[in-house]
């Protein structure tokens, strides 16, 4: 074979291996979704270099070499989920036959792990047991912050994600903890307040259980660490809701007496201070309420008939609170 012919050949496949990694390789990116909007009338340089923002198909110059290549005059405008690492090739096929793929998962403010499970098994995300296996083992995510803490279980942020279907489960918690991360971390550090990151987090749990008004929560959250103070039992019905939950499987609309005797480390009826972990997963508003509680003197509160709480200093106010609520 002439130097010439050989040197020839060498330079075709290398472009041959340019080409393909550039418009067809597929890196392993365990299921992440990038959201991508395409108004109507972009152009195709404008969505190249949207993509490209997006982290999505490389240098907007690739993007723009394939589908000149490929005579693509067709990407259609509107609302998609692309996987990150997604080739070329696989982009600009579900720009021009509108195929938006990824999944909606929402978790509520509140939410406990097990709901979320059931959710993301729900939704042919992931199944529930290996999402669940994970949330008791904090050990396996890589966070300095989470050196102190034995669940997960109030650190898993809710909020909406975009999933593929079979997405490993350790993907979907790292993404919860990042946003938890971003959102509250930086924060926390700043400020600082009198409870640990652990236990801010297990009384923003108990806050986001017990009101869902949000000038009511740092309110809520002063009462607790008022009783704290002074070394009364917190009494919170949403931690006796939890308590009987993980034991029982059931959830309680409305408390018995004899619910309130229901032994459990997380009845705050029975035992005095914290739960032993968060009875749930609280959003941004309970999180920012419990660092950043009111000064009041309130030691108890109670729900009225209009869907907001009377808080009272003494035992007395208490009673005729509940009681004007009863009539």
């Amino acid at each position: 074979m002439k130097p010439k012919t050989a040197l020839g050949i060498a330079l075709a496949w290398l472009v041959g291996v340019i080409v393909h990694l550039s418009f067809y390789y597929h890196p392993f990116s365990h299921g992440a979704i990038q959201e991508l909007s395409i108004p109507p009338g972009s152009t195709n340089a404008m969505i190249a270099r949207a993509l490209a923002e997006r982290e999505l198909g490389g240098h907007p110059r690739l993007i723009l070499a394939y589908l000149y290549l490929t005579n693509q005059k067709s990407l259609q405008a509107g609302e998609y989920f692309f996987e990150i690492g997604s080739p070329i090739r696989d982009l600009v096929r579900s720009l021009t036959q509108r195929i938006v793929g990824g999944r909606r998962v929402t978790f509520p403010e509140g939410f406990t792990s097990s709901q979320m499970a059931a959710v993301l098994e729900q939704n042919g995300i992931c199944p529930a047991e290996d999402y669940l296996a994970l949330v008791g083992n904090p050990s396996h995510f890589q966070k300095d912050w989470l050196d102190d803490v034995d669940t997960l279980e109030g650190f898993l942020f809710p909020d909406t994600y975009f999933f593929l279907p079979s997405t490993d489960a350790s993907f979907i918690i790292e993404t919860q903890l990042d946003r938890f991360e971003r959102v509250f971390m930086n924060t926390f550090r700043e400020e600082m307040g009198v409870l640990s990151l652990q236990d801010t987090v297990i009384l923003a749990s108990m806050v986001e259980k017990e009101s869902s008004i949000l000038h009511e929560r740092p309110l809520v959250a002063s009462v607790f660490l008022n009783r704290l103070e002074k070394g009364m039992r917190l009494q919170s019905c949403a931690s006796v809701v939890y308590a009987i939950h993980q034991e029982t499987g059931q959830y309680r609309d409305v408390l018995s007496l004899e619910d309130l005797r229901f032994d459990s480390p997380f009845n705050t009826y029975l035992v005095d201070g914290l739960p032993p972990a968060p009875i749930g997963n609280p959003g941004l508003d309970s999180l920012l309420a419990a660092l950043r509680p009111v000064s009041s003197d309130y030691l108890f509160f109670v729900l009225t008939n209009n869907g907001e709480h009377a808080f009272s200093r003494t035992y007395q106010e208490h009673l005729e609170n509940r009681d004007a609520t009863a009539q």
